[in-house]
């Protein structure tokens, strides 16, 4: 009889944004290089943190000055995407070698993501369903805001947005973060933009915090989305949780290269 897989859940911690994006870095890393591996951590920001998809521009498009007098971190992720303000939310990574025991494509991959917060969510008396079709708030017109548009595989509950998703796939690994904001205040991210997008429109038409749907304490809430989830991706992935330090990734405290910050 074949033993469970063991997978690795690391400690939640509240860091820096460019702490954060480039320990994500690290797990996709350590994943590639072994056949069988599968890591989850959720973690908190220090401060407010605007975060890009690594390839777009900034400070165009921006108010920069704006963004430095509120204090807000700018940071890069490793994936792509568009911008988000981590701010009163649950974020989590998870990354695994492709195909892995599991037998999975990258995209298979980030869809089981969505697919896990989904059922986490329902889990937790918010009721989530994938997109499947994609849902531009200006047709023919980019998106800058993450949470102004709903892109297939996203999560929406009650018709809106409440989770934005971004992945990074590699030859043998693959990586999928996610923004669960608890509050409306991740939707300030509209108040830095250049005038004329149109985005706080966009944003109160399509998006919403559980924290609004569904109106629990904010710590009570983030807790139990952290756990529905993690069993939800155990069962999805079929192993089980096994503690593990930032040192199993090869990080020790809080050394990490600095790269992500703009």
């Amino acid at each position: 009889m074949a033993l469970p897989l063991v997978f690795h859940r690391l400690p939640h911690r509240t860091a820096s944004g460019s702490w954060n994006m480039a320990t994500d870095r690290s797990l996709l890393e350590w994943v590639s290089q072994g056949a069988a591996r599968l890591v989850f951590r959720t973690y908190a920001w220090e401060r407010p943190t605007l975060s890009l998809g690594r390839r777009e521009p900034y400070p165009g498009g921006w108010d920069h000055e704006a963004v430095e007098r509120a204090g807000i971190e700018v940071v890069r992720r490793p994936t792509g995407g568009n911008a988000v303000l981590h701010t009163e939310e649950v974020t989590f990574a998870l990354a695994a070698s492709i195909p892995g025991p599991w037998k999975t494509t990258p995209r298979a991959f980030a869809g089981a993501t969505a697919e896990a917060l989904s059922r986490a969510l329902t889990a937790c008396g918010v009721p989530g369903a994938r997109v499947e079709d994609e849902r531009r708030f200006r047709p023919g017109a980019p998106a800058a805001l993450c949470f102004a548009r709903s892109a297939p595989g996203e999560v929406l509950a009650q018709g809106y947005k409440v989770a934005g998703l971004a992945s990074r796939f590699g030859r043998s690994g693959a990586l999928c973060h996610a923004s669960i904001p608890l509050t409306a205040r991740s939707r300030s991210i509209a108040g830095f933009r250049a005038a004329g997008g149109g985005e706080t429109e966009a944003l109160e038409r399509n998006a919403r915090s559980l924290g609004e749907l569904i109106g629990l304490d904010r710590e009570a809430l983030a807790a139990a989305v952290a756990e529905s989830l993690a069993g939800e991706i155990a069962t999805r992935f079929g192993g089980l949780w096994s503690d593990a330090g930032f040192d199993l990734v090869g990080i020790e405290g809080a050394d990490v290269a600095d790269a992500a910050v703009l």
